[in-house]
């Protein structure tokens, strides 16, 4: 079973994804444009060239919450009740992300321009690559799109940074990028027509007060998530047959 942490970093992609249609939305249709007039005449090819350059996506991901973990793990293993403050800061970056959706306010401006710099030097990399004409040029694309600039994967690094253990952290990221797989996917194959959808004001200020919703009742301590397996609970080792000293 998911745990609280990984069903919300989910929840997170799913509903956050609607700015993945702003922000990735005209890379995917790009590619998918690109690989229909030029490269690519099956359609089911077509299908494994954009799951191909999402597996990179979400590998980066994973790869990111890792390496921000190994630094904050040891820090959050000092701390008296870990849980509460992964609820505290999950809850706040959900309110920021319910801003930034709704576009209020850029609530994530200051993070997108520091990762503008790290983008400036890994862009170029990923040029190469296209227009990928094989699963693995898209893959690889796929890794350097990861590191694009993003509030939305901002969130769910600050929610995989609040995880205990590594491999928790790890699966945060990758429930994360499962949740935003299907709007991208979309795009690629409906991209016209989804986007328009997807980018109605409405549609958009309805999904920022879910996530604010989500985000408030998390600092609350009632969160309207199912309650899986919480790997960041002392008690957690408990379940796995460790008995209390």
């Amino acid at each position: 079973m998911l745990s609280t942490s990984m069903f919300s970093a989910l929840i997170m992609g799913l509903v956050g994804s609607t700015h993945c249609i702003g922000m990735c939305g005209g890379i995917v249709s790009t590619l998918s444009l690109q690989h229909q007039s030029k490269y690519v005449r099956s359609i089911w090819y077509q299908q494994l060239i954009q799951l191909a350059y999402n597996a990179g996506r979400i590998s980066s991901y994973m790869f990111i919450g890792l390496i921000i973990s190994l630094f904050t793990s040891s820090l959050l293993n000092q701390l008296p009740d870990p849980h509460q403050i992964s609820n505290y800061i999950s809850g706040i970056f959900f309110i920021l992300l319910g801003i930034y959706i709704g576009k209020w306010i850029n609530s994530f401006s200051w993070l997108e321009s520091a990762g503008q710099l790290l983008w400036s030097k890994i862009e170029p990399i990923g040029r190469k690559y296209i227009p990928a004409t094989n699963l693995k040029q898209a893959y690889l694309f796929g890794l350097v799109w990861g590191w694009l600039p993003c509030g939305l994967v901002y969130s769910a690094l600050a929610l995989s940074a609040t995880q205990i253990h590594l491999l928790d952290a790890v699966m945060v990221m990758l429930w994360f990028g499962l949740g935003t797989l299907p709007a991208l996917l979309l795009i690629g194959n409906f991209a016209k027509n989804f986007r328009t959808w997807v980018q109605h004001k409405i549609i958009r200020w309805v999904l920022a007060v879910f996530l604010i919703a989500i985000g408030t009742s998390q600092i609350a301590g009632y969160s309207i998530f199912p309650h899986g397996t919480n790997t960041n609970d002392p008690t957690h080792q408990h379940t796995l047959g460790h008995s209390p000293k």
